[in-house]
């Protein structure tokens, strides 16, 4: 144990997520890094899409020289409002490449939640998504930003941004001559508990890497595989079994953004092996389903909360590999293969 801990020490020394997205740049620039699922358009008006590894590393050069004209302190917070999927995953590796501490915000929290949360952090700035579902967090946003004294700058993503908000897919186009502040020291990523809506917590790059990298290695994902993610929030389980064990392995990643379970299905489909990462509650369903016995699933991680306890019955596919995440809280995880 103590020299796999020692080995892993090893690999995670001088990484982060600049890093890892550079060199998939470099060696595999033209290849998919994430992809839309099929239904995206019917809860979100975008029209569903992919991006190579190449592109995203654009887009995060793009929006992170944009977070920049603002001046912020390094180290300054940024909400994000935006379930787990590109938008977000761009947001967070570009407030992280200009020096900025990227806030998930939870999208089930009420106003006077998030507003509690953004006041303790100190956001200067706020990103988000224009609609999910019946939702419109850029309204929510425009609104808490009225009433939080810090937040100076609110920019959404998508065809529908409201007055008042900077339309972000307009201004990152021109945003490439404004340049990047030098960043010295990598900040932290703050967490809020996806049960109880505690944080902000803050946890390192390196800590989410080195969970990514646990995961990853019970699973063994193949270049050849794709990992599809329904988890929506931004914990350390969520980050660390999708965004981060995606760009650690060089695997595609396909993040649902809000749960449906005819994309669940199309993106199992196309003949290609399947890391499936669900909540632990819906392991019985999943067991009962017919994507139980799917041959493209090759691993399941099933992400257990605290309140709530083992159902019954478990999936019974000795063939494959299935993982336990267990979440102490919104920082901190214990991983385990069954």
């Amino acid at each position: 144990m103590r020299a796999e801990q020692d080995e892993a020490a090893a690999l995670l020394d001088g990484l982060n997520f600049d890093t890892l997205l550079k060199a998939l740049t470099v060696g595999r620039g033209y290849e998919a890094a994430l992809r839309d699922p099929p239904g995206r358009q019917g809860w979100s008006d975008a029209v569903p899409s992919s991006l190579s590894f190449g592109q995203l590393e654009i887009k995060v050069d793009q929006l992170a020289r944009l977070l920049a004209i603002n001046r912020a302190q390094p180290g300054a917070r940024v909400a994000i409002l935006a379930p787990m999927g590109p938008e977000a995953i761009v947001s967070v590796l570009a407030c992280l490449r200009v020096g900025l501490s990227p806030l998930l915000l939870p999208l089930h929290g009420n106003e006077l939640d998030l507003l509690r949360l953004i006041e303790a952090s100190d956001a200067v700035m706020a990103i988000g998504v224009s609609r999910v579902g019946t939702m419109r967090p850029l309204l929510m946003l425009r609104e808490l930003a009225v009433r939080a004294f810090g937040t100076r700058f609110v920019g959404g993503f998508g065809a529908q941004v409201p007055d008042g908000i900077a339309p972000l897919d307009t201004l990152m186009a021109s945003a490439t001559l404004h340049p990047l502040p030098e960043v010295t020291q990598r900040t932290t990523l703050q967490l809020v508990d996806a049960v109880t809506l505690a944080g902000p917590m803050a946890v390192s790059e390196r800590d989410v890497l080195g969970k990514a990298l646990e995961i990853s290695r019970l699973l063994k994902p193949m270049a050849s595989s794709r990992i599809v993610t329904t988890l929506v929030g931004g914990d350390l389980a969520a980050l660390a079994s999708g965004p981060a064990m995606a760009m650690l392995t060089g695997v595609e990643l396909l993040p649902l953004g809000l749960f449906s379970l005819g994309d669940l299905q199309a993106c199992i489909e196309g003949g290609r092996n399947v890391h499936l990462i669900l909540p632990g509650a819906m392991e019985p369903a999943l067991a009962h389903s017919r994507l139980a016995s799917h041959p493209a699933l090759a691993s399941l991680v099933l992400v257990h909360r605290p309140a709530a306890s083992r159902a019954l019955p478990a999936l019974g596919r000795p063939d494959i590999a299935i993982v336990d995440v267990d979440v102490t809280s919104a920082a901190e995880i214990s991983v385990s293969r069954r």
